[in-house]
């Protein structure tokens, strides 16, 4: 809760992943990115220092781009976090590992369990975000709600 900034990347199934994760964290007052793309995740790994946190999300966490960009990430200082599997070559690289298993064999089917899996862990921790700011967070929340009226129709048209 003390990055100055947040950079979720992903690539392949788990780049939609990183995009759902910046919908919702960027409800919470602090500049956040979706980054899904190889080269600008290394450009992006120029600009952190200490104060940055990148998380980076792959479900096997043998995706080699995510294991170099968690490694470039911590040499620049950042603070990185894995979405991904236990003991994997990305964990290895992490400085915090939120562990998603779903049994699913990726390497023969189209990812689905192992994105549903990561998708409730990023609504768990944008729950108990909210839930930790407290009373004061409904103001913000009203006020993002407000701004967002106008841009919906009237209900019942």
């Amino acid at each position: 809760d003390t990055s100055r900034s947040i950079s979720l990347c992903g690539l392949g199934a788990s780049a939609s992943v990183a995009e759902d994760a910046r919908h919702k964290l960027m409800r919470f007052g602090r500049p956040v990115s979706a980054c899904t793309d190889v080269i600008d995740q290394r450009v992006l790994t120029v600009n952190l220092d200490p104060d940055d946190c990148v998380v980076c999300i792959s479900y096997t966490g043998r995706t080699l781009p995510m294991i170099e960009l968690a490694e470039l990430a911590r040499r620049a200082g950042a603070g990185v976090i894995g979405i991904t599997a236990p003991g994997s070559p990305l964990a290895d690289h992490c400085d915090l590992v939120l562990a998603v298993e779903s049994g699913e064999d990726t390497e023969l089917y189209t990812p689905m369990t192992s994105r549903l899996a990561q998708l409730v862990l990023i609504d768990i921790l944008c729950t108990r975000w909210a839930l930790l700011r407290g009373d004061a967070y409904i103001d913000h929340l009203m006020a993002m709600k407000q701004v967002l009226r106008s841009t919906r129709a009237p209900r019942g048209h």
